[in-house]
């Protein structure tokens, strides 16, 4: 049955995929050698700002597979099409990064399996030694979700804030993975570990409101609609406090906020309500700005290959740019380098794309079919592939 594509979703993807990048750009130069304090501060306030991006992507995970799989899943399609478009993709990019890493002296971490299962091809990768575990028990979730969707409201409500707080307390308690790999491998190896450490679990809440948001669509764009003022209200002084939080090291007499219940709940809070505030914005663009969302869209098709390869990009631009440009300013060479990488990915990706076969290794459709391909196997989008 055809389902009429969420627009906003385009819009999410793509600032989600900044955001990832404005992370491992700003986070990296903010505070190092070099760079004044007043850049410092500047460059961690783009990173606070960023860091809900990894929450953005679970969201966006469950709004899709709950949206296209909702009311049934034929279980070896469903796994057919993540090896294909998923798995395979990875496999493809955990190779090329660890060749790539290799000219930088990174650190290589045991076998190429436990590379794969644990994420640690490359920095960037964990995401996916997570994600993929998403996808593999998502059959067994849609299960448990239709049970609870039966409910009456006030049950439903009820487990939302059970589980909020489940979440908060094994956020604050996540050494437990470490006790589980003693039980499990007695002295365990660093992807060992690694593959504990990147549970779903811990990133569990955001697919548990991806869920909600999807399962009540109409509710949720009118209480935006509604609440916008309110949201940016209460965003703002909790992305203040995260704010806070992050360069407190560096202030004067070293004010370090130790961890705690309540510093789970402010973070947790600040990840959601930033959430909801781009969604809000992403749905303004897909609603009210046609030309820039058909920029967008175009942009959002590779989100995922973009992801992918963007660190390749990304230390390559930055080593470019040392040899050709020489920018005093940390602040100012962040930016250049944040700023190419974003174009210069998806200008990759979309010329990879024009190859054959390049769904195998970038998860997206053929933008050149030769003749003796069929073109059914062109069809396969973003939406389908979440």
């Amino acid at each position: 049955m055809h389902r009429e594509h969420i627009k906003e979703l385009d819009v999410l993807r793509v600032i989600g995929f900044v955001f990832v990048v404005a992370q491992h750009v700003f986070g990296a130069f903010a505070w190092r050698e070099g760079s004044g304090f007043a850049e410092s501060l500047i460059l961690s306030l783009f990173y606070v700002i960023a860091q809900s991006a990894v929450p953005m992507f679970v969201m966006i995970a469950a709004i899709s597979l709950f949206y296209n799989h909702g009311e049934k899943v034929n279980i070896l399609t469903f796994y057919k099409k993540r090896i294909c478009y998923i798995f395979l993709p990875y496999v493809v990019w955990t190779i090329i990064n660890i060749l790539d890493a290799k000219q930088y002296d990174e650190p290589s971490y045991g076998n190429f399996i436990g590379q794969l299962a644990a994420g640690t091809g490359r920095y960037h990768l964990w995401y996916m030694s997570m994600v993929l575990r998403i996808y593999l028990f998502f059959p067994l979730i849609l299960w448990l979700t239709k049970r609870i969707l039966r409910m009456a409201r006030l049950y439903k409500v009820g487990f939302l804030v059970t589980y909020f707080v489940f979440y908060l307390i094994l956020l604050e308690n996540n050494g437990i993975t470490k006790l589980i790999g003693k039980v499990l491998f007695g002295t365990s190896t660093f992807n060992e570990q690694k593959f504990l450490d990147r549970t779903p679990l811990l990133w569990s809440i955001y697919f548990v409101i991806g869920a909600y948001v999807i399962f009540g669509y109409p509710h949720l764009l009118v209480w935006l609609q509604r609440c916008q003022k309110q949201i940016l209200l209460a965003y703002v002084p909790l992305m203040l406090y995260n704010y806070y939080v992050e360069i407190s090291p560096h202030l004067p007499g070293h004010n370090n906020i130790s961890s705690g219940y309540l510093y789970c709940f402010l973070k947790v809070s600040f990840m959601i309500l930033s959430i909801f505030v781009f969604y809000s914005l992403s749905c303004y663009i897909s609603s009210q700005k046609p030309k820039l969302y058909r920029q967008i869209k175009e942009a959002a098709t590779y989100s995922y290959s973009c992801y992918l390869g963007h660190v390749i990009v990304l230390q390559a631009v930055a080593m470019e740019l040392c040899k050709v440009y020489t920018v005093k300013s940390i602040l100012v060479s962040s930016i250049i380098i944040f700023l190419l990488t974003i174009v210069l990915t998806i200008k990759m990706m979309q010329l990879l794309s024009m190859l054959p076969l390049s769904k195998y290794y970038l998860g997206t459709k053929y933008k050149y079919l030769p003749k003796f391909f069929n073109k059914r196997d062109s069809t396969f989008t973003l939406t389908e592939r979440g």
